[in-house]
């Protein structure tokens, strides 16, 4: 592990392209030092030619793993840890939009993985390493409160659900429950979580769908050309979220695009629906825990709750 840092040192997954990447730029040309995520060696060559123009001073790095296994995003999380003491923001823009199911060699299912399971487990593993900041910050781009509550605790891989809009909306919710829960359980003096909706953007997410048809899916993609922002104007809410000095009374709450902040629905305050997901989500992940030394538990690293 290397020694403590004055930097800022800031972890972007997805970082390899669209609102990813634009959000590793702004950090770099703010003066962090960036740690990218990604699957594709090619396009990361190209974001890190990229922050070494505007930070060429940083040690920036790319971290190859596939968030939809459990296993590498544990093992991110140890190369996160020997990379650097201290994490001052991670911002999670890693994501899938699909309305099919699809099961990894784990054996859970892909968009649940990746969109939600990924960022519970690294958000508790590399929980530490936000608190070691001054002012650690975790972002947290989905949706902010547009999908209702569709997840159904009794069969989390939607292996008895239908295909549809639920399979990436039930994913989405889940970031909500987490950013709330995350925020109480942190409390104010901690860790500040947001969870962001960067709007309509002109990304690859609709050309990288799984489940719609040739002809959903063009017009789509056209739809997202014509009225989306560009990467670089939605990534001003998650970088300043993850970066400015402010940000401090900021944390627990819902932002979209040009920090709007977005109220939180009732149904994502639910202390019921919050704790009874943390805890089948700790469940699903537990293997790749941290364990303490002393009783041979899972560490825990925030404050218990039950549901109620």
């Amino acid at each position: 592990m290397g020694s403590n840092q004055t930097r800022r040192t800031s972890l972007v997954t997805g970082g390899t392209g669209g609102i990813g990447r634009a959000v590793a730029v702004r950090l770099a040309a703010g003066g962090d030092r960036v740690l990218i995520t990604g699957r594709d060696q090619r396009r990361a060559a190209a974001v890190l030619d990229e922050l070494r123009r505007v930070n060429p001073d940083a040690e920036h790095r790319f971290l190859s793993a596939d968030l939809a296994l459990l296993e590498e995003t544990a093992g991110l999380a140890e190369s996160v840890a020997e990379a650097t003491d201290r994490l001052d923001a991670i911002v999670c823009c890693a994501g899938l939009f699909s309305t099919v199911t699809d099961y990894t060699t784990e054996g859970l299912e892909r968009t649940l993985v990746l969109n939600y399971l990924s960022r519970y487990l690294l958000a508790r593993r590399l929980l530490p390493l936000l608190q070691a900041s001054p002012s650690g910050r975790l972002v947290l781009v989905a949706n902010a409160g547009r999908y209702p509550d569709t997840i159904d605790l009794d069969d989390l891989q939607h292996r008895r659900g239908r295909p549809g809009l639920a399979v990436a909306g039930r994913t989405q919710f889940a970031n909500d429950l987490l950013a709330v829960e995350l925020a109480e359980r942190a409390g104010p003096a901690g860790v500040q979580v947001t969870c962001v909706y960067p709007g309509i953007v002109r990304t690859e997410v609709f050309a990288n769908a799984r489940g719609p048809g040739p002809v959903v899916r063009a017009v789509a993609v056209m739809l997202n050309r014509l009225i989306g922002s560009s990467p670089e104007s939605a990534a001003y809410t998650p970088a300043f979220l993850a970066s400015a000095p402010e940000t401090g009374d900021l944390g627990g709450r819902f932002y979209g695009p040009r920090l709007r902040e977005i109220r939180i629905p009732d149904r994502v305050r639910r202390p019921d629906r919050r704790a009874a997901l943390w805890a089948a989500s700790e469940e699903l992940v537990r293997d790749y825990l941290p364990v303490d030394p002393v009783t041979g538990d899972v560490a825990r690293l925030l404050a218990d709750r039950s549901p109620e």
